[in-house]
């Protein structure tokens, strides 16, 4: 058997560098705001409520530009995508870390660190994916990007505080955005190609020309998306205020933070080998399978938790979810690869983040009109198991458009 590299698709140079990308793009926002929250850091100067809006639109915010980003990654790669949101990250974090009003703040997350999100998480991450993998690597460069971004929270925690603790969290956030700047912008630059690579799709030429009016006719689609809403959802709910559910009955911050870097380290397995299972059982199988369990490891935070069931819940969490949000990626892919594909994922993406913007917000209400945390996630945990059954029932249903053209098929 010929071992010589498919000459439609670029060398896979490029995988670790923009893994890199992806890994500190949530390394010093998502998990960087844990820490830049905290009274040792920001939330000393500004309120939580301040600082919720701003990273909380910035959520929203880069939701919103999900489309046009995959749009903009048909027609001319990912390349430019990846370094402007370096830059637009870099600058979101100077600005935060000379803000001196809440405003300040507000701005510095909305005008810049929410249009970074879209640019240098997963989506772009997908696309690329999507244009430069031959179909057969696809699984396998989905699974190492996902594994190296799934290092972010094991790097980027313990070294936020540590450069909070030695220098203040101004420097911190300072030097966290130039590194954002130098890692994002040298692989842009250097290491990505130069253009997308022609694809070969299902995706019909009345499809290129309306991808949106067509798409929303599939009923896969819909109930899909629908389906990962109700995760995003639920998951927004868990990460906010998990930490504070477990302060609540009696566990100090650092052994919550010890344990949730341990649910990052789980994770990496699960990244890995869940690409490997979709393959060989069907995406939307494994990743119903795989919302079940994030559904139990929530269930184990509705009681006040024995130490058993704090370590459970991190466990279970860390196992299942670090693969349950990649696996979209390939299961929009089996269904709707093609030229296409990023106005897709975009149009999906921007319809799913409004929606699970609200998740924290319904946990907090919920939480203060019932006195504790145990209705809120047990909410989140059957919208998780709700979830699973749509995913199911999405793989199951019809493969045609409503003019009766035929798709691929769930494996």
């Amino acid at each position: 058997m010929s071992n010589h590299l498919d000459v439609r698709y670029p060398s896979r140079a490029w995988i670790a560098p923009l893994a890199a990308t992806v890994m500190v793009g949530f390394g010093v926002i998502l998990y960087g705001f844990s820490v830049y929250a905290t009274d040792q850091a920001a939330g000393a100067e500004f309120s939580t409520t301040a600082l919720s809006l701003a990273y909380g639109g910035s959520v929203f915010v880069g939701g919103l530009l999900a489309l046009p980003v995959g749009h903009f990654a048909d027609r001319h790669g990912v390349r430019f995508i990846v370094g402007a949101g370096a830059l637009l990250g870099c600058l979101g974090l100077v600005a935060f870390s000379i803000s001196d009003e809440a405003w300040q703040v507000v701005a510095a997350w909305w005008l810049f660190l929410g249009p970074a999100q879209a640019m240098i998480y997963y989506e772009p991450a997908y696309v690329a994916i999507e244009q430069w993998s031959s179909p057969k690597d696809r699984a396998r460069t989905l699974a190492t990007i996902t594994l190296i971004g799934g290092l972010a929270g094991i790097v980027f925690i313990p070294l936020a505080a540590q450069l909070v603790s030695l220098f203040g969290w101004r420097p911190a956030v300072f030097v966290l955005g130039l590194v954002m700047l130098v890692v994002g912008g040298t692989s842009a630059l250097f290491a990505l190609p130069t253009s997308r690579m022609s694809q070969v799709g299902t995706t019909d030429a009345s499809e290129v020309r309306n991808p949106a009016s067509t798409f929303m006719r599939d009923r896969r689609f819909l109930l899909y998306t629908g389906a990962l809403m109700l995760i995003l959802l639920a998951t927004q709910g868990v990460i906010a205020h998990r930490v504070a559910r477990f302060e609540e009955v009696g566990y100090s911050l650092a052994t919550v933070a010890l344990w949730a870097a341990v649910a990052s380290a789980m994770s990496l397995p699960g990244r890995w080998i869940a690409p490997r299972l979709a393959e060989r059982f069907g995406p939307t199988r494994v990743q119903a399978a795989i919302a079940v369990i994030v559904a139990l490891s929530v269930l184990l935070m509705v009681d006040d938790s024995p130490s058993w069931r704090m370590i459970g819940h991190f466990f279970l969490f860390g196992l299942a979810f670090g693969a349950l949000l990649p696996l979209r990626a390939m299961v929009m892919g089996q269904w709707f690869s093609g030229p296409t594909y990023g106005r897709i994922m975009g149009s999906q993406w921007a319809g799913v983040v409004p929606v699970a913007a609200a998740g924290p917000v319904i946990v907090g209400v919920l939480r203060d009109t019932t006195g504790g945390y145990q209705t809120s996630f047990s909410l989140l945990a059957t919208l998780y198991l709700a979830a699973a059954a749509v995913i199911v029932v999405s793989g199951r249903a019809d493969t045609s458009h409503r003019g009766g053209r035929r798709r691929v098929p769930e494996r």
